[in-house]
């Protein structure tokens, strides 16, 4: 299992006693009905209504959403996106990757895909209006709803917007074992919806300082913005940090050692490390081949971590695999 490190920089093999169960289902129905019921009162009702829509019914979750984030670019979040996307697949978990970049998106040209339609048509309210009928089959096993690209009013949507996305979410939960949101980098507040309605905010941190202080301040943003928001949200998030490109173990502890400080100290916010993945030069070369490196090169230091952090996050949230099992007995019975 991936180790994971406590705020007192002490490591253990398993995950820190929070007290509570952080994925149950009724504080993420509450946080993602008080989320959307806070973007419909204020965008589609008006900002003095206290009603809800006739005939509205808040979506439910039955599965673990997952959102990957960082505070920064260039520091390797797609590529961890796509690629756990696959780690996940290789377990038997059925993972769809909601492309979320929005207006820079790009999980697709990892993959070496060049889908026909995109998340702006369901944004738009399009045909199909559905995630479910956006998601294609990605290599690796997982598949993609692929992001906008190229489209500057989509680089930050509306309240009205995010509140349409939020709903849709609903579409991803049947036939689907984990719903994994690759998020734009930076504070946006796209960025900060995802993961305050996510179950779980993965925060990618390189060991670079500009990494570490960008990764900060997002964390920071997330926390005080729960803490200041009454009774918007029902608690504050759960965050993690996976550090990428570390030299070794050693630099990934020190690295969380240091933001786990200042979170404890600053924010009264103990935060884990669900894992790290390695500087690998292979990383670079499937990169470039529009592949990712779980397929090309699975056994490198790169893939061996991946699949350890796969391996924790499907133990601390809870993913099972149920979905899949659905899924092969169809397949068999369809041979019959």
């Amino acid at each position: 299992m991936t180790q994971i490190v406590s705020a007192s920089g002490r490591s253990s093999s398993n995950p820190p006693n929070t007290g509570d169960d952080p994925l149950k289902q009724d504080d993420q129905a509450s946080r993602l009905r008080q989320l959307v019921s806070r973007f419909e009162r204020d965008e589609v009702l008006g900002e003095n209504s206290q009603s809800q829509p006739e005939g509205w019914t808040p979506p439910v979750r039955r599965i673990p959403v997952i959102a990957i984030a960082s505070g920064k670019g260039g520091v390797g979040k797609t590529t961890t996106s796509v690629n756990l996307s696959i780690a996940f697949a290789r377990q038997n978990r059925r993972a769809v990757l909601l492309d979320a970049d929005l207006g820079l998106a790009n999980a697709d040209v990892l993959c070496g895909l060049m889908p026909k339609a995109r998340l702006e048509a369901v944004v738009d309210g399009q045909e199909p209006a559905s995630l479910e009928d956006l998601a294609i089959d990605a290599p690796g096993g997982f598949r993609l709803i692929p992001g906008s690209v190229g489209i500057g009013r989509v680089g930050e949507l509306d309240q009205h917007e995010r509140a349409t996305l939020l709903h849709r979410l609903e579409d991803l939960q049947q036939g689907n074992d984990v719903v994994l949101i690759d998020t734009s980098a930076g504070l946006g507040d796209s960025v900060t919806t995802f993961i305050q309605a996510a179950d779980l905010g993965l925060i990618v941190v390189t060991p670079e300082p500009t990494s570490v202080a960008d990764a900060y301040a997002l964390i920071k943003v997330l926390i005080m913005g729960a803490d200041g928001a009454g009774e918007q949200l029902h608690e504050r998030p759960k965050l993690a940090i996976i550090v990428n490109q570390a030299i070794n173990e050693k630099e990934a502890n020190q690295v969380y050692s240091r933001m786990a400080g200042v979170c404890d100290r600053f924010l009264g916010y103990q935060i884990p490390m669900l894992g790290y993945i390695r500087s690998d030069k292979r990383v670079v070369k499937a990169v470039k081949a529009r592949s990712p490196y779980m397929i090309e090169t699975p056994k490198s230091p790169a893939g061996r971590d991946m699949t350890r952090l796969a391996a924790s996050l499907t133990e601390w949230a809870g993913i099972e695999g149920r979905a899949t099992a659905a899924a092969t007995k169809q397949r068999f019975f369809a041979r019959r």
